[in-house]
């Protein structure tokens, strides 16, 4: 009997090939596009779940709260990890990450190879145990281990152990282990682990006596592994003491340490400063809701095709159940081509997805590759996707016409039914156009919410504006080992610099917009130390203001000619004038202020106020901020060049940096490209809404243009008499177009309170956002009628152009 009824379905859908055809791309497409989405979901949700025992593992992150604000930093002071170790019975094992990026050099046969390499860690020996990686020991000073690509890359094999490399020119390094790489779903990506304690020699030793007792300063990334029976409360609870078991009275008022499940890390910790990930689980949210409802748009093509499809069919179905036919085997039969031409369309979706997995990959930055298909998760994922769509696509079809009574089948005469299905088939129409209007709403929002960021004035001048990192990426950031030498040379590069007329500015700081601002405890006038005011710091050269085009509001800015400001002198932005409680930036102008402790801190007063400027992203607030003089943590050459011959002068800018700086590698990046870099994750999304959204738009397309293809079929003698009597083409037109229109305004109406409320939510995560509009609802609305009326008005030319003649020669 199956096999009966996989016959008749494959007949049906024979003897009306164009309207199948229809159903089949549109279906294929929605389940294509669905797939994608699951796939990228799947990937962002398996993030960080590459252990065994990945649900056991935790990072600490400090808590700093009061003044009616919560700061959550996903690192935290180098002797947390001990410290844990020591007190926490809860876990088996502690890793510490600590990056700084450094040149590795090998010397091998006479050939010298030398990188830059940004993703260099100090290690625990407890890494391998948290993250079960095999193959690695630090358990030697001066040991280094080496993933396999990058032992490739300075060896050209993988049997490197007992090889030796320099770090950062100096220290000598021996080859203890090589090891995997961690996966690409991974947050935690490294090239190299250097045994931890490595890290208090490479340091000088002021430096590393701070680094080992200090509590507040955070540059670590700390991983604990429990044990499996171990009360997850209980370790939190020991954790969360830390502060009052160690800390000073500064530690113990303001801050603690929590637990964070390292699964969690990618969408749940966007919040986090200094997480590795920016994504949102409300992305995922997003792209969830995006596949359900293209495939729903698909659905409702299908449905309305067959449900307009079914009335030719009304005698059919009236002669089967004469010949004994029973309801059961009718909805059977119907169930079995919507179950059939989703097969067919799954299969078509399975090979669309293969090209629009590259297409996936470049608009996200992934590189999922098309073995992700057979993913156990995945598989099921698609299994149930099969068979949902058969039933949703075939059910209702079967349903709508087993309903119908014998007599007005043999009569071919539906009755009450054509009117109920008219009112289905009105219904999915304006839930397909809802659909396609609050994805193109939210495609517009989106876009402009992105063009804004990039464009939006930050306070100062972001265009062509080279930026030359002189230590890496990732360097020290306490200490950059700027000596007397060092900085004559750095000196002499400058004015080598300023002599090129490609070149307008040079000048030089600790961190640049963009980067991450390390804060700093500050005690300006009017308050004590034990008022906890951290603010960002940056320490900068004289001309930085004037370099970066960032305009004072009040005082004066840097000057050498005083000859004391290197020692005491501090410019201020407006919000820190704020957040001090002081009067004005006038009244800022002489404030005393010490940047670190009373004992041992930088005492000065603020010579200068500039105006705020936006230094980090613009999903949160404005911060306030310090800038001094202080030549030894200078890290980073800031040039503006003019836009001409741009190739030629970068070349000209490498050529006097090998001159002055051999032993360092030559890097450079634009200032804008990585400000614009902050916002990948969020252009991510606008692409991927945009490409959506436009399918769905297709989607629309081919279904309106079918169901008005048979609408008109059906209404071919009504038409006829019209034009007999008179009527033009285009009041035909406009008679087939008027129901589309209704239910387009109808649509409009209903998605406009959705698509508001809907990215209202959104652009709340923006501390600067746009406005929402009306033009972005109308725009959406005009697109959506714009369609209705191409669709539906080439199907109603083309049935006004018919001779009356032929219309009416059956009748």
């Amino acid at each position: 009997m199956f096999k009966s009824y996989l016959k008749t379905a494959w007949r049906s859908l024979m003897r009306h090939k164009s309207a199948s055809l229809v159903k089949l791309s549109g279906l294929a497409i929605g389940m294509a596009c669905c797939m994608l989405i699951l796939i990228y979901i799947n990937d962002e949700l398996s993030y960080n779940t590459f252990c065994p025992h990945y649900s056991d593992i935790y990072r600490v992150n400090f808590v700093k709260h009061g003044d009616g604000e919560t700061r959550v930093m996903a690192g935290s002071a180098n002797s947390v990890g001990p410290a844990i170790a020591k007190d926490v019975s809860q876990v088996a094992a502690v890793g510490r990450l600590y990056n700084r990026s450094g040149i590795l050099e090998v010397k091998e046969g006479g050939e010298v190879k030398r990188f830059q390499e940004p993703r260099v860690y100090f290690a625990d020996e407890g890494v391998f145990n948290v993250f079960s990686i095999q193959g690695g020991d630090l358990k030697a000073p001066n040991s280094i281990v080496l993933t396999k690509e990058l032992a490739r890359k300075y060896f050209g094999r993988q049997d490197v152990i007992g090889r030796s490399m320099t770090y950062e020119n100096g220290t000598l390094l021996r080859v203890t282990g090589v090891v995997d790489a961690l996966p690409a779903n991974s947050d935690i990506h490294f090239d190299a682990l250097i045994s931890f304690e490595t890290l208090y020699t490479v340091e000088p030793k002021g430096i590393a006596d701070f680094l080992r007792s200090n509590w507040l300063y955070n540059p670590c990334e700390t991983y604990v592994l429990l044990k499996p029976s171990a009360s997850l409360a209980a370790a939190e609870a020991t954790v969360e003491q830390l502060t009052q078991r160690y800390g000073d009275e500064r530690l113990k008022k303001s801050y603690f340490f929590s637990l964070q499940p390292l699964a969690a890390m990618h969408l749940h910790a966007s919040g986090v400063e200094g997480n590795p990930s920016t994504n949102s689980i409300t992305y995922i949210y997003i792209f969830s809701a995006i596949a359900f409802l293209i495939l729903l748009m698909a659905n409702i093509n299908f449905i309305n095709l067959s449900n307009a499809q079914s009335l030719t069919r009304i005698a059919e179905i009236g002669v089967r159940k004469v010949s004994g036919a029973d309801s059961r085997q009718l909805l059977l039969q119907f169930l079995g081509e919507g179950l059939l031409l989703s097969g067919i369309a799954f299969v078509v979706a399975l090979l669309l997805t293969l090209p629009g997995l590259s297409l996936l990959n470049t608009v996200t930055g992934k590189s999922l590759q098309p073995d992700v298909l057979l993913r156990v998760s995945v598989l099921l994922v698609f299994a149930g996707l099969l068979l949902g769509s058969g039933l949703l696509a075939g059910i209702y079809p079967a349903v709508f016409i087993t309903r119908m009574r014998l007599t007005a089948l043999l009569k071919g005469q539906p009755g009450d039914n054509r009117i109920s299905g008219n009112r289905i088939r009105q219904s999915l129409i304006v839930t397909q156009f809802v659909i396609a209007i609050a994805l193109v709403t939210g495609a517009i929002v989106i876009q402009r919410q992105l063009s804004y960021l990039r464009n939006k004035p930050l306070g100062f001048d972001k265009e062509q504006l080279v930026v030359l990192p002189l230590f890496g990426k990732n360097p020290s950031l306490i200490n950059s080992g700027v000596d007397g030498p060092l900085r004559a040379r750095m000196k002499a590069f400058e004015n080598d610099l300023r002599a090129n007329t490609a070149i307008r500015a040079v000048t030089l700081s600790s961190v640049l917009p963009g980067d991450f601002f390390v804060s700093g405890l500050v005690i300006p006038e009017g308050h004590t130390e034990k008022d906890n005011i951290f603010i960002p710091w940056a320490s900068v050269d004289y001309d930085f203001i004037p370099t970066l085009g960032a305009p004072l509001v009040a005082g004066r800015d840097f000057s050498k000619a005083t000859g004391t400001d290197h020692l005491q002198a501090f410019v201020i932005n407006e919000s820190a004038v704020r957040t001090f409680g002081w009067k004005s930036a006038g009244d800022a102008i002489g404030k005393t202020m010490i940047r670190g402790s009373m004992e041992d801190g930088k005492k000065g007063h603020v010579i200068g106020v500039i105006k705020d400027f936006n230094f980090g992203r613009l999903d949160r607030p404005q911060q306030p901020l310090i800038l001094d003089v202080n030549v030894p943590r200078f890290t980073t050459f800031a040039v503006r060049v003019r836009p001409d011959h741009l190739p030629e002068t970068i070349g000209e800018i490498h050529r006097l940096w090998d001159r002055y700086f051999p032993e360092r590698m030559f890097e450079y990046s634009f200032l804008d490209e990585n400000i614009n870099a902050l916002y990948n994750v969020q252009e991510n999304l606008s692409r991927l809404v945009r490409y959506f959204a436009l399918i769905a738009i297709f989607i629309s397309c081919t279904g309106l243009f079918a169901l008005a293809a048979f609408m008109a079929t059906q209404r071919t003698r009504e038409i006829g008499i019209r034009k007999v009597l008179g009527a033009s083409v285009a009041s035909v037109v406009v008679l087939l177009f008027s129901d589309f229109l209704r239910l387009a305004v109808l649509a409009l109406l209903i998605s406009i309170p959705f698509a508001w409320w809907t990215m209202n939510r959104w652009l709340h995560d923006f501390a600067y956002r746009i406005t929402l509009s009306w033009w972005f609802f109308a725009a959406a609305g005009l697109l959506a009628v714009g369609i209705a009326f191409l669709t539906v008005g080439m199907q109603g030319l083309r049935a006004a152009r018919v001779s009356p003649v032929r219309s009416l020669r059956n009748e």
